[in-house]
């Protein structure tokens, strides 16, 4: 069996100068801002380029994917013409972007939850919210007069109360893009802060759709809504209005590959102010590799060797020998949910602690990444996940903790049989009182309404769960190892 130590990678990589910058990897934490990332951090997997075109409406993507960090590239003008350079997307020359909804609680760019709420309650219905966001944005971006006072609630009311001369304020808004050769694309992401509940969500979110596919038969406007797996899904209330398939078909998911986590390291590498070149140099000096930079940033060259990368970085194998697993691909299994999702931010929190791990318990280790500061720094991002999870839907956190000590997978009453009604009941209350969105099945399924069955779907729905093919419940690493919980089989997650 192949030993660690008889390993020679095909890069040169100084263990302590290439652990010191992935200590410096980015921070994780969720993007909750519309100001634009720097450009060492925007990295366009191949997968992406669909989902920032214009004519894509409907872009689907888990937490931490990136659905707000590309609002807010796509907003900021500099960095949307960045990104069309760098990763080719042509279809963005000459796009005005604006945001519709999203990251900013300001009532200056769009109308709050809570705004919506006091127009729907005096007779302003969600569509003429919409109308009005899109009169206000697209007048300002041919620098047509308004004919309300520059605020929304002017806009609003105006929309309300004149609805044929709005229509005919989108006809000419139109019309001057196309005149000017331009177009117009309006954001909408952070959706599920449309309202408190999925009945409040599902109509402010339906008349943005329904207007989105209405603006779709004009020349220049266009919407993009970034949206979660679970709205995606919601099929029988969300999507049921006339042709909503069009926008469907089209649909784009914000997915990451494996290569393409190893991208986002290699981007930063090749642009980081401590290794001065050393890292493009390598690189090239073995593989003769191109680097262009633009913008004073270097984008990766095509074909690269990202295997031989991680391995120079992390040696072959999670372990002194090859049967704990391969490093190349057991970081990415590790790290994905149930659906083999991948989240970019757990991948940088994970080398950045294994980084530190690394750099505290064996400094003089012969590679930047000791392989249990491998599995510590997957083990970190697995509570992270959870963290996350349970901050976007609290009920998760009660019904899974209560597995904690046992082996998946779980027949179906073995995986119930704790989720006794006072837990489930405790699960909802802690979703509600933190304004989050309770279990969608459980809650309001026609038919499941209030059954475990229905709780388990919406697990398996946000890739929580998965069933086996004999009718067993699994759970995938980046949750189970966080919560406590054993599998058959498996290797005993670390301390």
């Amino acid at each position: 069996m192949p030993q660690r130590s008889d390993f020679q990678p095909k890069f040169t990589f100084d263990p302590l100068t290439y652990r010191g910058a992935l200590m410096a990897l980015p921070q994780t934490a969720a993007w909750e801002q519309l100001d634009s990332p720097q450009r060492s951090e925007i990295y366009v997997p191949d997968m992406h380029s669909k989902a920032l075109a214009p004519d894509v409406s409907v872009v689907e993507g888990m937490r931490g994917a990136g659905k707000s960090f590309w609002t807010a590239v796509l907003a900021d003008q500099a960095a949307r013409e960045y990104v069309s350079g760098s990763a080719k997307i042509h279809t963005l020359h000459n796009v005005i972007v604006r945001v519709g909804f999203g990251l900013d609680n300001s009532n200056e760019l769009f109308p709050t939850a809570k705004r919506m709420t006091a127009w729907m309650d005096q007779g302003i219905s969600p569509d003429e919210i919409w109308r009005s966001v899109l009169i206000r944005q697209g007048a300002k971006a041919v620098d047509m007069a308004l004919p309300f006072t520059d605020s929304v609630d002017a806009a609003a009311q105006w929309v309300s109360q004149n609805p044929h001369a709005a229509d005919d304020q989108i006809t000419e808004i139109d019309r001057q893009l196309v005149v000017n050769g331009q177009a117009l694309m309006l954001l909408f992401d952070s959706l599920e802060r449309l309202a408190d509940d999925w009945a409040g969500i599902r109509e402010r979110l339906k008349a943005a759709l329904v207007l989105c596919l209405e603006c779709r038969t004009r020349r220049a406007i266009r919407f993009k809504f970034f949206l979660r797996p679970d709205m995606i899904e919601e099929e029988d209330e969300l999507w049921h209005f006339a042709d909503s398939s069009k926008l469907l078909h089209s649909k784009a998911t914000l997915a990451w590959r494996p290569d393409d986590f190893y991208g986002l390291i290699a981007l930063f590498l090749a642009n980081h102010a401590s290794l001065d070149g050393e890292f493009r140099e390598e690189l090239t000096s073995q593989t003769h590799l191109r680097w262009q930079a633009i913008d004073g940033i270097y984008a990766l060259p095509r074909r690269m060797p990202f295997r031989d990368l991680i391995e120079a970085l992390a040696g072959p194998f999670v372990g002194p020998k090859a049967n704990r697993g391969n490093t190349y691909t057991w970081i990415p299994t590790h790290l994905s949910d149930a659906k083999a999702r991948l989240s970019p931010r757990s991948i940088l929190l994970a080398l950045r602690h294994a980084a530190e791990w690394t750099e505290t318990h064996h400094p003089e280790h012969r590679f930047a990444l000791h392989y249990d500061g491998v599995r510590q720094g997957v083990a970190e991002a697995s509570t992270t996940r959870i963290r996350e999870i349970k901050e976007d839907y609290p009920w998760v956190g009660p019904l899974l903790e209560s597995l904690q000590g046992t082996t998946v997978p779980l027949k179906f009453d073995d995986l119930t049989s704790n989720w006794i009604p006072g837990l489930v009941d405790a699960s909802l209350s802690a979703a509600r009182s933190g304004q989050r969105l309770p279990p969608r099945r459980y809650d309001s399924d026609p038919i499941r309404k209030g059954s475990l069955e229905a709780l388990v779907a919406d697990l398996i729905e946000l890739a929580v769960l998965y069933p086996t093919e004999d009718g067993r419940f699994n759970m995938p690493d980046i949750f189970r190892v966080g919560f406590g919980i054993k599998r058959r089989g498996g290797v005993r997650p670390p301390r």
